[in-house]
């Protein structure tokens, strides 16, 4: 099973060319998807400041998405806070704090295009773009 970043997520629904050929093989031949939770959010509110173009309003797309696809979704967990906010992570964010805690706490790697998160030794991660 591969964790996907809030914009992988974006990225595979929208098509966009973002997500390179190599990641897109292997999202397609991953027998497993997953999402956290905080993905859901994330992409409700960049539909609501008009960062995402959608037709829907968000809480459609993300029932649409959910339903076209067969990504399993993983709650925020109180040890996921927890580790969370263990993780050596300088990166202040805190919804790629909370998405790089599930992949550790649940044992994934983390597909993702952002460059603070690649660099981290302890994450296992995959490369999206």
């Amino acid at each position: 099973m591969i964790l996907i970043d809030t914009h992988v997520w974006i990225w595979f629904h929208m098509d966009s060319d973002r997500l390179s050929l190599s990641a897109k093989e292997r999202l397609q031949s991953s027998p497993r998807i997953a999402i956290s939770t905080v993905s859901i959010y994330e992409t409700m509110v960049a539909v609501e400041k008009g960062r995402l173009a959608s037709q829907y309003e968000p809480e459609a797309l993300v029932r649409r998405w959910m339903k076209s696809s067969k990504v399993i979704r993983i709650p925020v967990s109180e040890e996921i806070v927890i580790r969370s906010r263990t993780l050596k992570f300088e990166h202040a964010d805190p919804f790629d704090r909370l998405i790089a805690g599930t992949a550790v706490q649940q044992n994934l790697p983390l597909m993702t295009a952002d460059r603070h998160i690649l660099k981290l030794d302890w994450l296992a991660s995959i490369p999206a773009d």
